[in-house]
């Protein structure tokens, strides 16, 4: 996943009074570089309904270059990327203005829509705008700052890839069916969905259905593939909710961007009831962690379940692996023990 995401804020209500660009270099699926430049719109006109928006007064741009002077540096920052923005028809647009207006030419640009992607992805939501998104992705952000806006929407489009099993931005529009944009001095032309036979169609408009679900802040149930704990790129069953309702895909996804579980080694011990044993598996790889069949000093997690029928039949009251967990925690080991609702409630917390 290579690409640049873009944000911009303007003055007034004119797609050429630009007072704010963001731009975040993404390589590798990792964001790697970022870029925000405040800038002197022309003319040097604020809307009191913009800066309510956003925030940025005339004061704070007052002495900041306009953009044809910011052209060359900001030119440079873009290169040859495909640019992706949230309502990416509203940023080309604005670049597009504020090259015209300051005597610049417009350059041949690539360029695609998170909001487009998002709703090819998970469809079942019922809003997609960036703060929506980002609040069910998990991801936090102060809305309306370019820079802010700029990160949410290259994580948008990350999820979207992690989701679908897409290495590169390529294959993510492959499988979502949707071409790229395109724009230049002749205009520009927004991306749309490709045609493709109608067994392509029809298999791109039902994705796989949840074979069990957890509930999170009352979201609905979402449908993925996701890959199985061991061969994790081969999917080998569909995810979308646990047995008890949880919105299992949203868990996972806020998991990979979280990752509170960063380098610990865990254990998982008993019988689950919220989750199967290879969904517990699968949530902790995605939150950083490593799973551990055995306890031992190296062991910084332990996760209880329910007791299984071989513990009650040996007439014990806790399991092998959570009764070494505690004589090692008396030992005086840093190791936590806790239950999997305890568990659950960690990772939607974070």
């Amino acid at each position: 996943m290579d690409f640049t995401a873009i944000d911009f804020e303007t003055a007034t209500r004119r797609s050429d009074s630009a007072c704010q660009l963001a731009a975040v270099r993404v390589r590798g699926g990792e964001i790697v570089d970022s870029v925000c430049w405040l800038i002197r719109p022309r003319p040097f006109v604020f809307s009191p309904a913009n800066i309510q928006i956003h925030g940025i007064t005339p004061g704070m741009v007052r002495d900041e270059s306009e953009f044809g002077e910011l052209w060359p540096e900001i030119q440079s920052t873009l290169g040859d990327d495909c640019l992706i923005a949230h309502n990416a028809s509203f940023d080309l647009g604005v670049l597009m203005a504020c090259l015209e207006s300051h005597d610049h030419p417009v350059p041949d640009m690539q360029y695609s829509c998170t909001r487009a992607i998002a709703r090819r992805t998970w469809p079942q939501q019922p809003r997609f705008g960036l703060k929506p998104l980002s609040d069910w992705l998990g991801i936090r952000f102060r809305h309306h700052d370019a820079l802010e806006d700029s990160v949410a929407c290259a994580k948008i489009a990350l999820a979207a890839a992690e989701d679908t099993g897409a290495t590169s931005l390529e294959e993510l529009e492959s499988k979502l069916s949707l071409s790229r944009g395109t724009a230049g001095d002749w205009g520009k032309k927004g991306p749309t969905t490709r045609r493709a036979s109608s067994k392509r169609r029809s298999s791109a408009r039902r994705p796989s259905a949840p074979a069990s679900a957890v509930a999170i802040a009352g979201s609905t149930a979402a449908t993925a593939t996701l890959p199985s704990p061991t061969h994790s790129s081969t999917p080998t069953r569909t995810w979308g909710t646990s047995d008890s309702g949880m919105d299992l895909q949203r868990l996972m996804i806020r998991a990979d961007f979280i990752r509170p579980l960063e380098g610990q080694k865990v254990v998982f011990t008993g019988v689950l009831s919220k989750l199967h044993r290879e969904e517990a598996e699968l949530l902790t790889s995605r939150c950083g962690g490593k799973c551990q069949s055995s306890v031992s000093r190296k062991t910084d997690l332990v996760v209880v379940g329910e007791l299984d029928s071989r513990t009650i039949q040996a007439g014990r009251t806790m399991s092998t692996k959570e009764a070494a967990a505690r004589q090692l925690a008396d030992e005086g080991v840093a190791l936590r023990i806790m239950t999997e609702q305890e568990f659950l409630e960690m990772i939607i917390a974070m």
